[in-house]
């Protein structure tokens, strides 16, 4: 009910932000206050009224001054260059999967980094099929190490966009082989996370295929998550899947374009 006020007096696009979007790509507000999506902000507030309805209006604002939806391709190709994060696949729960290696990082310039990362989740939510409204990371941790990890600041950054913006979207992320200097990585940056968000974290062995006797271990096997064909051979599936930036990339742009088509389609002509 409350809907018509809250969407009201939104902000415009933000002096930054307006060097990175497409503004011909229409806001549609409304369209992304579905009921799934007001269900999911009153779940991560514990339905407490007040707190749900503050955090939709911030969200609200913050779309309508930065556009996610409308990041341009251009803009964010240089981040995945090296393919180091990108979508491919879904797990056995038919959540898309994004795919992670650090090893691969190629840029230093933590903004655009976290506008890769939105860049994504909005590609992801697009193609969530009906029913499904979240997203499984799978993490390559073989090669981490602090020389190729992003920084403190970004990954506080990340988990704030995350949690705020994009709340009850992430399903598991699964970090396949941590190293030590992984683990205490994560120990730095877990007291930052809500302890719901934390609880989905995950740790795999590839070679382990008995699931752990302790319920409460975060470490599962491949099976209870993924299909081995379906995961990449680089995180312990069978899939050949490799990353071919002169492919993958004109798909993504495609994509793109047929997404601004459809809102344009959906907003109809002007009056």
């Amino acid at each position: 009910a409350e809907i018509p006020e809250l969407v009201q007096d939104l902000p415009p696009i933000d002096d930054e932000a307006r060097a990175f979007v497409d503004e011909t790509v229409p806001l549609d507000i409304e369209g992304w206050l579905t009921d799934e999506c007001l269900a999911r902000y009153v779940r991560a507030r514990k339905g407490v009224y007040e707190d749900t309805r503050k955090a939709l209006r911030k969200t609200i604002e913050w779309r309508a001054a930065t556009r996610p939806h409308a990041l341009r391709p251009d803009v964010v190709e240089v981040e995945n260059r090296t393919g180091k994060m990108y979508l491919n696949g879904f797990d056995k729960l038919s959540r898309p999967i994004i795919y992670m290696y650090n090893h691969r990082q190629n840029t230093k310039e933590p903004d655009n980094q976290i506008r890769w990362v939105i860049y994504t989740l909005e590609m992801c939510i697009r193609h969530m099929r009906p029913g499904v409204e979240k997203v499984t990371l799978a993490i390559d941790a073989t090669s981490w190490g602090f020389s190729n990890a992003v920084s403190i600041g970004t990954a506080r950054k990340f988990l704030d966009v995350l949690s705020n913006h994009y709340p009850e979207r992430l399903g598991r992320a699964v970090v396949f082989q941590p190293p030590r200097l992984f683990v205490a990585f994560f120990s730095l940056v877990s007291p930052f996370i809500d302890p719901v968000t934390k609880a989905k974290v995950a740790f795999v062995n590839p070679s382990d295929t008995a699931p752990a006797n302790d319920s409460s271990s975060p470490w599962i096997t491949i099976e209870d998550c993924f299909d081995r064909q379906v995961l990449e051979r680089d995180c312990g599936g069978t899939s050949l899947f490799k990353y071919r930036h002169d492919v993958y990339w004109p798909a993504l742009e495609a994509e793109f374009a047929q997404h601004k088509a459809q809102l344009l389609a959906a907003q109809g002509p002007p009056l």
